[in-house]
């Protein structure tokens, strides 16, 4: 091989590994944990997304379900993966930021991830069974009033993101109503129905309360667009504010080109009709927003969570 056959090859094999060096990300197989079990809010809201994704980078979006310990499981695996943008969780209220604040022990905190952005919202429906006697949050809160402690509020379980709406809720009103944990949404709704319990706090009841099953007397933050008729319990009770929520982060450290790229297509994808549809089906707003915008988010939710599970000695194990 001549001198120059030597240097034009040279070049040309500089020039491969230049090309795949550079390649843009994403250039393989995005994994996307879910900390919670498949089925629920979470992984659906995840998969409707990591779809949608993969479509638009023209790269396989992985949904590694590893549910366990109430979410603090997947995230805290998150916090730990390689940080190259190849790896992304999908957390909530509950996992991200009322865990770490209950319980210490999980051994992480929302500033152990990078915010990406925000997927979807949702207020949570107070509801009633139809033989309530109650017919908006107004007349629950009076007959609490006139029957302190014995009234019964059933939620998801303890440190969810309903558990903290009530525990809001009656720090703000004075009520003293007693909580009856149950081991999730689906099973405190029938608690509901079972009149085991005289109200629930659950976005799983919207299901039941459009076949007629459950009746709705508030919902916790800005009116759904599935229920639209049912009011905010802030246009009751001034200043009340409390929803559930979703977002993508990744291990810190990441790439900001990396998150930049995956945020702008998770803000295109909350736009899509038929993502929007999906959602709201069940119940959930689409949301947009910038890396930055979320964090803050974060923070100042974790800022109000932090004194109601202070005032309230809430405690996870």
């Amino acid at each position: 091989m001549s001198t120059i056959t030597k240097v034009i090859v040279l070049a040309f094999a500089c020039a491969l590994g230049t090309t795949a060096l550079g390649q843009p990300y994403p250039n393989k197989p995005i994994r996307l944990i879910v900390p919670y079990p498949p089925g629920g809010n979470t992984d659906i809201v995840a998969r409707v997304y990591a779809q949608k994704l993969s479509d638009r980078v023209g790269q396989p979006v992985v949904v590694d379900n590893r549910g366990g310990a109430a979410g603090t499981l997947g995230v805290a695996m998150a916090t730990k993966a390689p940080n190259d943008g190849y790896t992304l969780v999908i957390g909530d209220l509950g996992s991200l930021v009322i865990a770490p604040l209950a319980n210490p022990a999980v051994g992480y905190t929302y500033k152990d991830l990078a915010p990406v952005g925000l997927l979807a919202a949702v207020s949570i429906v107070v509801s009633v069974n139809p033989k309530s006697p109650d017919n908006s949050i107004g007349d629950f809160l009076a007959r609490a009033k006139a029957n302190p402690g014995k009234l019964t509020y059933g939620t998801g379980g303890v440190g969810s993101p309903s558990h903290l709406a009530m525990e809001l809720l009656r720090s703000m009103t004075g009520v003293d109503v007693l909580h009856i944990p149950f081991k999730g949404g689906a099973q405190a709704v029938a608690g509901l129905l079972g009149e085991q319990v005289d109200i629930v706090v659950d976005g799983t009841a919207v299901a039941q309360i459009k076949a007629g099953k459950l009746k709705a007397l508030a919902v916790t933050g800005p009116r759904l667009a599935a229920l639209p008729d049912v009011a905010g319990i802030g246009e009751t009770i001034k200043g009340f504010a409390f929803t559930n929520w979703w977002g993508i982060l990744a291990p810190p450290g990441t790439p900001a080109e990396a998150i930049k790229r995956v945020n702008d297509e998770l803000n295109a994808i909350a736009v899509m009709p038929d993502v929007r549809d999906k959602l709201r089906d069940l119940g959930l707003a689409a949301q947009s927003d910038t890396p930055a915008e979320f964090g803050a988010l974060v923070q100042s939710e974790a800022d109000k969570v932090a004194k109601i599970v202070k005032d309230a000695k809430i405690k996870l194990e």
